[in-house]
């Protein structure tokens, strides 16, 4: 209860936090929208190259996701990431300019069969990732048919919180929140409907352990533990960029639970599987992934600078 009172009560740098936020959002959309997404370009590579957000991280992931590729590789997709991120920031803040219209101009679905039957399963547990523009995904889901309700966590600062939620929810996305969550997670779905949440972080000590990329990464449970309890099947979608605000949805197969394997086992599996598939799409595209999180933290990847263990 302190913890959430903390956050009821908005402290002056929230307010300078929130301002700032305002401001930034209401000066990229009075921006043409090409040039927005140059202006948020330019503050990725900022970003990358002259601040160094991160960069050790991201060079020692890319390092281990893509070991036949030299240096100057992993630091071009590295700098292409922070720019796609800084893309990503300007079309958030213009979500509420998104329409029908829009959406006609810059939306393309790779595999519309799959788009059709995850919005046509009775009950779906979707999963997105840190990958192109996933915030954009739940208006392009709405517009194809694909009802989802998103869970998500409360942040410190409630004006930015509010004002990022109000950003989600204008296009008749639901918002789940994590307090609430399991009994509106299972009545969504038993109800027919799709909860989607992210799941490509760390989790820690609590997670499953499956391999992504050669190597073990705790990966968060509560997806495939729905799933199993359920018998509902997983579905992942992607929004990748094509070209400026050009967009292509990519949906994955309905994983189904196994049913023959104890429920641990049932849930390990089916995290590996739809880990593979989100492994197979960042092969694709792994200038759109998000790579400054320490995916690999819990299972030992980094020393205390945030390089590779030599061993």
């Amino acid at each position: 209860m302190a913890e959430r009172a903390r956050r009821d009560e908005p402290t002056a740098r929230h307010w300078l936090e929130y301002l700032a936020l305002r401001a930034v959002a209401s000066g990229v959309g009075l921006m043409p929208l090409r040039l927005a997404l140059g202006f948020g370009a330019m503050l990725g590579r900022l970003a990358w190259s002259v601040i160094g957000i991160r960069r050790r991280i991201v060079l020692t992931n890319l390092a281990q996701a893509f070991p036949g590729l030299d240096a100057g590789e992993h630091r071009s997709i590295g700098r292409r990431s922070y720019e796609n991120i800084g893309r990503f920031a300007v079309e958030f803040a213009r979500q509420r300019k998104v329409d029908g219209a829009y959406l006609e101009r810059n939306l393309s679905v790779e595999n519309p069969e799959m788009v059709e039957a995850i919005a046509r399963a009775d009950g779906v547990v979707g999963l997105g990732f840190h990958l192109g523009n996933w915030e954009l995904l739940g208006v392009a889901q709405a517009y194809l048919g694909v009802m989802v309700s998103f869970l998500v966590g409360d942040q410190r600062n409630r004006l930015v919180d509010d004002y990022i939620n109000g950003l989600r929810s204008a296009h008749g996305i639901r918002l789940i929140r994590r307090d609430s969550a399991m009994r509106d997670i299972i009545s969504t779905i038993r109800s027919g409907g799709v909860v989607c949440w992210l799941s490509d972080q760390d989790a820690g000590k609590n997670g499953l352990i499956v391999d992504f990329f050669g190597y073990p990464a705790s990966t968060p449970r509560g997806a495939a533990a729905f799933a199993c309890k359920l018998g509902k099947p997983v579905a992942c979608m992607y929004l990748v960029r094509t070209d400026g605000p050009r967009h292509r949805v990519i949906a994955s197969p309905l994983f189904e639970p196994r049913t023959d394997l104890p429920r641990e086992e049932a849930e390990l599996e089916l995290t590996q599987r739809y880990t593979h598939h989100l492994q197979s799409i960042v092969e694709r595209y792994p200038d759109q992934y998000w790579w400054p999180h320490r995916r690999w933290k819990t299972t030992g990847l980094y020393d205390g600078t945030g390089r590779k263990h030599d061993g």
